[in-house]
């Protein structure tokens, strides 16, 4: 499965890339500190999940959402962010293609069990 993670603080997506690697070693990684070049990969490398952070510079997560929506491109995304606002948890019911909203940092657990609710859905 290829997953990208998509998080303008490296250490984020380090720390995220250990804990899907120590889950599961099928999975092809690819990590974005620059949410630009997360998006002009997509149609590329067509990943089959997203990590995706909203409050980045130069493109936000509702920046990438929307080329997503515009493109039609239909891949989920786990929206893993430091925003416990309301108002960002009701913004991303928005999208059809948001799969989960969870603040950061994830756990080991909870990447196993949100892999583990993707793998379900695709089935």
């Amino acid at each position: 499965m290829k997953v990208f993670l998509i998080d303008d603080q490296k250490i984020t997506n380090v720390l995220n890339r250990k804990y899907l690697s120590m889950l599961r070693s099928d999975l092809d990684i690819y990590d974005f500190e620059n949410p630009l070049l997360a998006v002009q990969a997509l149609k590329a490398e067509n990943p089959e999940l997203i990590f995706l952070d909203i409050n980045m510079p130069i493109l936000t997560g509702w920046d990438v959402l929307t080329f997503m929506n515009e493109h039609e491109i239909n891949i989920p995304v786990i929206i893993l962010t430091s925003s416990s606002s309301s108002i960002d948890r009701d913004k991303a019911k928005l999208f059809q293609n948001v799969f989960s909203f969870q603040l950061k940092p994830l756990t080991k657990e909870g990447f196993s069990r949100l892999l583990d609710d993707v793998v379900k859905k695709r089935i």
